[in-house]
């Protein structure tokens, strides 16, 4: 399996198809292997090659237990060194969630290295209000790690499974304290998006607990090239459903292909 280091941390990728490089940036406490859920892999490597990344703190990559670790441009760094280790000038991107501000950023530090921007389930505009508080109250019951987590998601109505709990109380708690308290990953990153030529797709469910949608609206009228697309009924988990997404990304897909 590849690794490239970046500044000594080793971050793990895998390599799926071919065609136009499209990157591919999974949700927090996931993986690359999150991908295969709404058949995404399958759907897509007949036609791009799949570049899917263990975010750093995640998957197989290296999983730093200090904040200073975890700033905004370490992670898009991590990015560019795997394009660079796979000599890509310019890809598509595809994030969701922690994927999708970890893209607002890549669109931010390295816009001359993407074709597109697919972002789903993420804002720009930083947790404000609402969700502010809903995210400081989720760092405070990651503090108590596994326990922490599971009333978290008890709360927002999860069904947990003995096998869910048990990859649950398997994570380091330590890395996700770290990440998850990264002193500008959850900043406002948006002053730079209507200069931007490059074109974006935005998705969101119309009940996801973020609710991302309104603003990726107000910020979509403000860009050159975007469009954001809601998904009716439906919540932050609804890009892991097979057949609702997908359409709309293969289009817009090839509407955008290389010149």
């Amino acid at each position: 399996m590849p690794y490239v280091e970046n500044n000594g941390i080793k971050i793990h990728y895998v390599v799926i198809g071919e065609g136009p490089p499209l990157v591919m940036l999974h949700a927090s406490m996931g993986s690359y292997a999150e991908w295969h859920g709404g058949d995404y892999i399958n759907a897509l490597k007949d036609k791009y090659k799949l570049i899917l990344v263990d975010l750093r703190g995640h998957g197989e990559s290296d999983k730093p237990r200090d904040v200073q670790s975890y700033f905004s441009k370490a992670f898009t760094s991590d990015i560019i060194a795997v394009l660079d280790d796979l000599k890509i000038d310019k890809a598509h991107c595809w994030g969701y969630s922690m994927g999708g501000t970890i893209a607002f950023f890549l669109s931010r530090d390295y816009p001359e290295r993407f074709t597109s921007f697919i972002i789903g389930g993420a804002c720009p505009q930083g947790f404000q209000g609402e969700e502010l508080e809903l995210f400081n109250h989720i760092r405070e019951l990651l503090k108590k790690g596994a326990d922490g987590l599971l009333i978290h998601l008890k709360e927002r109505g999860d069904v947990i499974t003995p096998e869910n709990e048990k990859g649950l109380r398997a994570m380091d708690y330590d890395v996700i304290n770290a990440w998850s308290n990264s002193e500008d990953l959850y900043d406002r990153v948006d002053e730079h998006l209507p200069e931007l030529d490059i074109p974006f797709l935005f998705y969101a469910g119309e009940k996801d607990q973020w609710k991302p949608y309104p603003y990726l609206v107000e910020i979509s009228d403000k860009m050159k090239n975007a469009k954001t697309i809601l998904l009716p009924d439906a919540g932050h988990s609804i890009h892991y459903q097979k057949g609702v997404v997908l359409p709309y990304v293969l289009e817009f897909l090839k509407n955008h292909n290389f010149d």
